[in-house]
């Protein structure tokens, strides 16, 4: 197995805590990391690849916890409208007119712009969830892949059909693809898909990845269907007793809160899709208070227009500030905690990836901190969050294969890629016109 070296770097391990470690180096094995640390003699050692990283930050990659990628050929398609709306007159009728090479190429291009972001891992929902997972795997990218069922689309409700597609995927797959059922919400999935869903993930060790309590819309109309508000109605269904994240999770009491925590539902916040669309403000610095996992997700980029975990971090320590008039809630540390180790967590990843350490797997980025928006540098961790940008990373790494570097990607046309994304987008948008 190839071994791999990166010296001279500025470590940020996001093992246990954000304090730096200078002058330090990783050294990995395969897709393991054997050691991180502080530089050490390596005069006797063998190495395939070394890597100088000239002071520049190593640190775990980031992890979108909750996307939908292949929308990104609809970025821009339909903004500024409210959610249900955007969804009933623009993305689902638009969305149906896409064919399976629409969702590849679409997902390369959101592989393109997320690994030039440093985020070697993510969690998607999406159609053709066949073609999303060719994509993660020719792009190289750690995925989390998930089909979306909803109960008005015939040949997606059926549970039995995508428990049988997860198990093909988990034994025909690399590693790295780790399928999940994707029920899309309380309000678009039938009790009956719900508990099928549940009993299946648990039967079969599977993860599921579903939207919940985004608007309040959503909870009105869950209340009028069952009597109850989401997160009761999920339990009750078993859903919660299985590895769940929950994307948005915005509209939540305090009893349904300590109900996600209590069954350790990992919760992920989207807060620029949040904000875009108007959802409201989740309850982030209570739940940050209570213990809750809590991981990030940049959601689509229809209702973002950017996968840029560094400006999703960004924004998820500004706007609780803004709306509680309190500076010190969501700080610096949670905000990169939760982009890296806690998404890995909502995931139920972090025994793999989220932060560096020996054993796990060897996902990471470097991020230059040279230019003059991030000098002069006082609190590293700090500078993460409210100077770096995407346009700072220099490189990313998934399994210790280097997929981006320094505006290059060894692996991809990234030329060809957005070629056929613009053919397939205009296509899309000719079509929602006719």
């Amino acid at each position: 197995m190839a071994r791999l070296r990166v010296s001279n770097a500025t470590l940020m391990t996001m093992s246990g805590g954000v304090e730096p470690i200078h002058n330090g180096e990783l050294v990995c094995t395969g897709d393991t990391i054997d050691y991180v640390g502080p530089a050490r003699d390596r005069s006797d050692d063998r190495f395939d690849r070394e890597i100088d990283a000239d002071g520049a930050v190593l640190m775990p990659g980031l992890v979108n916890a909750h996307t939908h990628l292949a929308m990104t050929l609809l970025r821009g398609f339909a903004d500024d409208m409210p959610l249900q709306q955007w969804l009933e007159e623009k993305i689902w009728p638009t969305e149906a007119g896409l064919v399976e090479d629409d969702v590849y190429w679409g997902s390369l291009l959101g592989i393109l712009e997320m690994l030039r972001g440093g985020v070697t891992c993510y969690s998607d929902m999406y159609h053709f969830a066949g073609a999303g997972i060719r994509a993660a795997v020719d792009g190289g990218i750690r995925a989390l892949p998930s089909g979306v069922m909803l109960q008005f689309v015939e040949e997606i409700r059926n549970v039995p059909r995508a428990v049988e597609f997860v198990l093909d995927v988990r034994a025909n797959s690399p590693d790295r693809i780790i399928p999940m059922l994707g029920p899309h919400a309380p309000y678009s999935c039938t009790d009956e898909m719900l508990t099928q869903t549940a009993e299946a993930a648990l039967e079969h060790d599977i993860g599921i990845h579903i939207h919940l309590s985004e608007t309040l819309d959503e909870v009105t109309q869950v209340e009028e269907q069952t009597g109850m508000k989401p997160v009761a109605y999920l339990e009750k269904l078993g859903v919660l007793d299985a590895r769940v994240a929950a994307a948005h999770c915005v509209h939540l009491d305090d009893d349904e809160l300590q109900c996600l925590i209590d069954h350790e539902v990992g919760i992920v916040h989207c807060p620029t899709s949040n904000m875009k669309l108007a959802s409201g403000f989740a309850r982030v610095p209570d739940m940050l208070k209570q213990g809750a996992i809590l991981g990030l997700g940049t959601d689509g980029t229809a209702s973002n227009n950017r996968l840029d975990m560094l400006q999703e971090a960004r924004m998820a320590a500004l706007i609780h500030k803004g709306y509680s008039g309190d500076p010190r809630v969501v700080n610096a540390e949670q905000a990169l905690t939760m982009a890296t180790i806690g998404s890995a967590r909502a995931l139920g990843l972090d025994h793999i990836i989220g932060s560096l350490e020996p054993g796990k797997k060897a996902d990471f980025t470097l991020i230059s901190m040279e230019e003059a928006h991030n000098q002069p540098l006082h609190n590293l961790c700090s500078q993460l969050i409210y100077a770096a940008e995407a346009d700072d990373v220099v490189l990313t790494a998934v399994d210790g294969v280097v997929l981006y570097e320094y505006g290059d990607y060894p692996h991809l046309d990234e030329d060809g890629i957005i070629a056929r994304c613009n053919e397939a987008a205009h296509r899309l948008a000719s079509q929602a016109d006719a």
